[in-house]
Protein backbone atom coordinates (compact mmCIF):
# COMPACT_ATOMS: atom_id res chain seq x y z
CA UNK A 1 0.00 0.00 0.00
CA UNK A 2 2.99 2.23 1.06
CA UNK A 3 4.47 1.71 -2.03
CA UNK A 4 1.74 2.29 -4.17
CA UNK A 5 1.00 5.83 -2.53
CA UNK A 6 4.72 6.46 -3.28
CA UNK A 7 4.64 5.47 -6.98
CA UNK A 8 1.38 7.72 -7.05
CA UNK A 9 2.54 10.71 -5.68
CA UNK A 10 5.66 10.79 -8.37
CA UNK A 11 3.18 10.05 -10.93
CA UNK A 12 0.98 13.23 -9.45
CA UNK A 13 4.06 15.76 -9.39
CA UNK A 14 5.38 14.21 -12.69
CA UNK A 15 1.70 15.30 -13.83
CA UNK A 16 2.09 18.85 -12.68
CA UNK A 17 5.81 19.34 -13.96
CA UNK A 18 4.58 18.22 -17.37
CA UNK A 19 4.73 22.05 -18.79
CA UNK A 20 7.91 22.96 -16.59
CA UNK A 21 9.42 19.48 -18.96
CA UNK A 22 7.90 20.34 -22.21
CA UNK A 23 9.01 24.12 -21.94
CA UNK A 24 12.46 23.22 -21.07
CA UNK A 25 13.17 20.73 -23.93
CA UNK A 26 11.70 23.17 -26.22
CA UNK A 27 13.48 26.00 -25.01
CA UNK A 28 16.58 23.76 -25.23
CA UNK A 29 15.83 22.73 -28.67
CA UNK A 30 15.20 26.36 -30.04
CA UNK A 31 18.67 27.16 -28.22
CA UNK A 32 20.41 24.56 -30.60
CA UNK A 33 19.17 26.00 -33.30
CA UNK A 34 19.71 29.37 -32.72
CA UNK A 35 23.07 28.35 -31.52
CA UNK A 36 25.01 28.14 -35.52
CA UNK A 37 23.56 31.44 -35.89
CA UNK A 38 24.99 33.14 -32.71
CA UNK A 39 27.19 31.62 -30.83
CA UNK A 40 26.41 34.03 -28.04
CA UNK A 41 22.99 33.70 -27.39
CA UNK A 42 22.47 29.97 -28.26
CA UNK A 43 24.65 28.51 -25.80
CA UNK A 44 23.17 30.93 -22.59
CA UNK A 45 19.52 29.99 -23.81
CA UNK A 46 20.69 26.69 -23.29
CA UNK A 47 21.97 26.86 -20.36
CA UNK A 48 18.98 29.09 -18.82
CA UNK A 49 16.48 26.76 -19.38
CA UNK A 50 18.44 23.86 -17.66
CA UNK A 51 18.95 26.08 -14.81
CA UNK A 52 15.35 27.31 -15.01
CA UNK A 53 13.52 24.26 -14.67
CA UNK A 54 15.60 22.82 -12.14
CA UNK A 55 14.83 26.27 -9.93
CA UNK A 56 11.08 25.84 -10.83
CA UNK A 57 10.61 22.39 -9.83
CA UNK A 58 12.47 22.72 -6.33
CA UNK A 59 10.58 26.27 -6.04
CA UNK A 60 7.24 25.28 -6.62
CA UNK A 61 7.27 21.43 -6.07
CA UNK A 62 9.07 21.20 -2.57
CA UNK A 63 9.38 24.30 -1.25
CA UNK A 64 5.88 25.79 -2.00
CA UNK A 65 3.99 22.55 -0.93
CA UNK A 66 5.74 22.98 2.39
CA UNK A 67 5.04 26.50 2.99
CA UNK A 68 1.12 25.62 1.67
CA UNK A 69 0.99 23.13 4.79
CA UNK A 70 -0.33 20.81 2.00
CA UNK A 71 2.31 17.93 2.94
CA UNK A 72 -0.34 18.14 6.26
CA UNK A 73 -2.73 15.84 4.40
CA UNK A 74 -0.18 14.23 2.46
CA UNK A 75 1.18 12.73 5.86
CA UNK A 76 -2.13 11.93 6.80
CA UNK A 77 -2.21 9.20 4.54
CA UNK A 78 -0.78 5.61 5.17
CA UNK A 79 2.78 7.06 4.22
CA UNK A 80 5.90 7.81 6.50
CA UNK A 81 7.69 11.05 6.38
CA UNK A 82 10.79 9.63 4.64
CA UNK A 83 8.50 8.01 2.14
CA UNK A 84 7.39 11.29 1.36
CA UNK A 85 10.52 12.62 0.65
CA UNK A 86 11.81 9.83 -1.61
CA UNK A 87 8.33 10.64 -3.70
CA UNK A 88 9.31 14.79 -3.54
CA UNK A 89 13.16 13.82 -4.43
CA UNK A 90 12.39 11.32 -7.16
CA UNK A 91 9.99 12.94 -8.94
CA UNK A 92 12.13 15.91 -8.92
CA UNK A 93 15.28 14.04 -10.35
CA UNK A 94 12.87 12.38 -13.06
CA UNK A 95 11.14 15.73 -14.22
CA UNK A 96 14.72 17.25 -13.96
CA UNK A 97 16.60 14.46 -16.27
CA UNK A 98 14.08 14.12 -18.68
CA UNK A 99 14.75 17.14 -20.28
CA UNK A 100 18.39 17.26 -19.46
CA UNK A 101 18.79 13.50 -21.11
CA UNK A 102 16.75 14.68 -24.45
CA UNK A 103 18.42 17.68 -24.86
CA UNK A 104 22.13 16.23 -24.32
CA UNK A 105 21.49 12.96 -26.67
CA UNK A 106 20.26 15.69 -28.74
CA UNK A 107 23.37 17.96 -28.57
CA UNK A 108 26.06 15.04 -29.18
CA UNK A 109 23.88 13.58 -31.86
CA UNK A 110 24.00 16.84 -34.16
CA UNK A 111 27.44 17.46 -33.27
CA UNK A 112 28.68 14.17 -33.96
CA UNK A 113 26.53 14.04 -37.19
CA UNK A 114 27.51 17.72 -38.48
CA UNK A 115 30.43 18.62 -40.67
CA UNK A 116 31.00 21.54 -39.11
CA UNK A 117 30.49 21.44 -35.09
CA UNK A 118 33.74 20.17 -33.90
CA UNK A 119 33.34 16.50 -31.54
CA UNK A 120 36.14 17.58 -29.28
CA UNK A 121 33.49 19.58 -27.53
CA UNK A 122 31.08 16.60 -26.67
CA UNK A 123 33.08 15.92 -23.48
CA UNK A 124 32.70 19.05 -22.43
CA UNK A 125 29.00 19.29 -22.69
CA UNK A 126 27.87 16.38 -20.97
CA UNK A 127 30.37 17.72 -18.61
CA UNK A 128 28.78 21.05 -18.03
CA UNK A 129 25.18 18.94 -18.11
CA UNK A 130 26.63 16.77 -15.36
CA UNK A 131 27.43 20.02 -13.31
CA UNK A 132 23.71 21.46 -14.01
CA UNK A 133 22.78 18.07 -12.27
CA UNK A 134 25.19 18.61 -9.55
CA UNK A 135 23.73 22.13 -8.97
CA UNK A 136 20.26 21.01 -9.25
CA UNK A 137 21.27 18.33 -6.04
CA UNK A 138 22.42 20.38 -4.03
CA UNK A 139 19.52 23.15 -3.79
CA UNK A 140 17.01 20.09 -3.79
CA UNK A 141 18.76 18.98 -0.27
CA UNK A 142 19.53 22.87 0.59
CA UNK A 143 15.39 23.41 0.60
CA UNK A 144 14.80 19.57 1.92
CA UNK A 145 16.63 20.35 4.70
CA UNK A 146 15.91 23.57 5.83
CA UNK A 147 12.25 24.60 3.86
CA UNK A 148 13.60 27.86 4.14
CA UNK A 149 12.69 30.33 1.29
CA UNK A 150 15.67 32.24 2.20
CA UNK A 151 18.02 29.23 2.07
CA UNK A 152 16.25 28.43 -1.06
CA UNK A 153 16.87 31.88 -2.35
CA UNK A 154 21.05 31.69 -1.25
CA UNK A 155 21.33 28.48 -2.84
CA UNK A 156 19.76 29.73 -6.10
CA UNK A 157 22.21 32.20 -5.97
CA UNK A 158 24.89 30.13 -4.74
CA UNK A 159 24.40 27.41 -7.77
CA UNK A 160 24.20 29.91 -10.50
CA UNK A 161 27.00 32.49 -9.52
CA UNK A 162 28.69 28.77 -9.61
CA UNK A 163 27.77 28.12 -13.21
CA UNK A 164 30.13 31.19 -14.26
CA UNK A 165 33.09 29.71 -12.21
CA UNK A 166 32.96 26.41 -13.22
CA UNK A 167 32.77 26.97 -16.99
CA UNK A 168 35.74 29.57 -17.91
CA UNK A 169 38.47 27.83 -15.83
CA UNK A 170 37.58 24.37 -16.73
CA UNK A 171 37.29 24.88 -20.31
CA UNK A 172 40.93 26.23 -19.94
CA UNK A 173 41.96 23.06 -18.07
CA UNK A 174 44.58 21.14 -19.73
CA UNK A 175 43.58 17.86 -21.05
CA UNK A 176 40.24 19.69 -21.89
CA UNK A 177 40.54 23.21 -23.25
CA UNK A 178 43.16 22.28 -26.28
CA UNK A 179 40.76 19.04 -27.39
CA UNK A 180 36.99 21.26 -27.53
CA UNK A 181 37.67 22.76 -31.14
CA UNK A 182 39.31 19.08 -32.16
CA UNK A 183 37.78 16.91 -34.51
CA UNK A 184 37.55 13.99 -32.59
CA UNK A 185 35.89 13.66 -28.60
CA UNK A 186 38.48 12.79 -26.47
CA UNK A 187 38.04 11.77 -23.18
CA UNK A 188 40.95 12.37 -20.94
CA UNK A 189 41.76 11.84 -17.85
CA UNK A 190 40.93 15.51 -16.49
CA UNK A 191 37.21 15.25 -17.95
CA UNK A 192 36.85 11.66 -16.11
CA UNK A 193 38.46 12.94 -12.92
CA UNK A 194 36.02 15.83 -13.52
CA UNK A 195 32.84 13.28 -13.87
CA UNK A 196 33.68 11.38 -11.05
CA UNK A 197 34.01 14.61 -8.81
CA UNK A 198 30.24 15.65 -10.06
CA UNK A 199 29.55 12.29 -9.03
CA UNK A 200 30.38 12.03 -5.65
CA UNK A 201 28.50 15.65 -5.07
CA UNK A 202 25.13 14.27 -6.42
CA UNK A 203 25.33 11.25 -4.37
CA UNK A 204 26.18 13.15 -1.35
CA UNK A 205 23.78 15.93 -1.86
CA UNK A 206 21.18 13.64 -1.76
CA UNK A 207 22.32 11.08 1.06
CA UNK A 208 22.94 14.11 3.52
CA UNK A 209 19.67 15.54 2.57
CA UNK A 210 18.07 12.00 3.22
CA UNK A 211 20.53 11.81 6.31
CA UNK A 212 19.31 15.08 8.08
CA UNK A 213 15.62 14.30 7.34
CA UNK A 214 15.05 11.21 9.10
CA UNK A 215 17.22 12.58 12.13
CA UNK A 216 14.32 15.43 11.75
CA UNK A 217 12.12 15.33 14.71
CA UNK A 218 9.26 18.25 13.46
CA UNK A 219 8.97 17.07 9.72
CA UNK A 220 6.56 20.13 9.19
Amino acid sequence: MNRSIVRRLIAKDLYLYRWLIAGAVVAGIVAILVSPFNSIVGPILFMTSIIAVGIFIVIYGILKEHQDKSVLFVLSLPISAMQYTTAKVLSALIAFLIPSIVLTVLVVVLTAASESAPDGNIPFTVVMMAFFLGNFCILIAVVVITNSERWAVAGILGTNLSVSLFVIPVRGMPGIGEFIEGPIAVWSPAILTILGIEAVVIVLSLVFAFLVQSRKRDFV
